[in-house]
């Protein structure tokens, strides 16, 4: 069930990234009911999503009274949320493990190929796109002090977790990384820096500017890191602040899924994961 699972996410984002509406919604929607079919989503969860798919696809196709529309955005950014807290009703996850201790010393956690919060991703690439340029770049740094200042970036987020206790040093390899990785990318990565930085950053700048959209964005990050504690939701804020900052010097959304995703396999290549026991 696995490599469905992967399928699955691959082709909901393949099918966001499409410009025409019937193989964007047509596609998704498919994808959908053979995840049905094969028993890898609940009935319950297919019904609901599909409703969301259309409810999106409405949402890009036609006007309404300013009222109606704000009614029908409200009612997309609940179910949004829904998707990305796991909320939905019949949602189940595909569990990899009850309580994986990625390594020694870290805290059990749940390891989940999950297939909700891709949903969100497939619904943005709607209105973001993911490689091409979304905005203009701010503050753009040389070809070469872009990986420099994101190493750093990297190193200092990671020196701060350490220096609050929330991981320790213990390079290795550990067993699943792969699928972690293919896991954290297509479900987390891409998702989250199209509604942090795609649609949040972007739209507060235009009503903030840019600097108090940066940190209004990241804080709301920081905040979507709660359960890990108030130590956990400073370095999120400082992780998000970072990927702000690429978004902001690129103006390509790729970039920071890519920062985004290397900060989270060089927090497990290199620490504790997700936090010391």
């Amino acid at each position: 069930m696995l490599a469905f699972g992967i399928t699955y996410s691959l082709l909901l984002i393949l099918f966001g990234l499409c410009a025409g509406a019937r193989w964007r919604h047509g596609g998704a929607m498919a994808v959908l009911l053979l995840a049905g079919l094969v028993g890898y989503a609940t009935w319950l969860f297919v019904l609901l999503a599909l409703g969301y798919v259309a409810l999106t696809a409405w949402m890009q196709g036609q006007r309404l009274p300013l009222w109606a529309q704000a009614a029908r955005i409200a009612v997309w950014l609940v179910a949004s949320a829904g998707l990305v807290l796991h909320a939905w009703p019949g949602y189940d996850g595909l569990a990899l493990a009850e309580a994986l201790v990625w390594k020694e010393g870290s805290l059990p956690t749940g390891f989940y190929f999950n297939h909700d919060k891709v949903l969100v991703a497939w619904a943005l690439l709607g209105w973001v796109p993911l490689f091409g340029r979304s905005l203009t770049p701010r503050g753009q740094l040389p070809p070469w002090a872009l990986p420099l200042a994101v190493a750093g970036g990297v190193g200092l987020l990671m020196a701060l977790a350490a220096a609050l206790g929330l991981i320790d040093w213990r390079p290795g390899l550990p067993a699943g990384f792969w699928i972690f990785a293919v896991a954290n990318l297509l479900n987390t990565c891409v998702a989250e820096e199209l509604l942090f930085r795609g649609m949040l950053q972007r739209w507060l700048m235009a009503r903030w500017g840019v600097a108090l959209a940066l940190v209004a964005a990241s804080a709301l990050f920081g905040i979507a890191h709660l359960a890990g504690g108030g130590a956990f939701v400073l370095v999120a804020f400082g992780a998000g602040l970072l990927y702000g900052l690429v978004y902001l010097w690129t103006g390509r959304l790729v970039w920071a899924v890519l920062v985004h995703w290397g900060l989270n396999l060089t927090h497990l290549l290199l620490f504790t994961y997700p936090m010391s026991a």
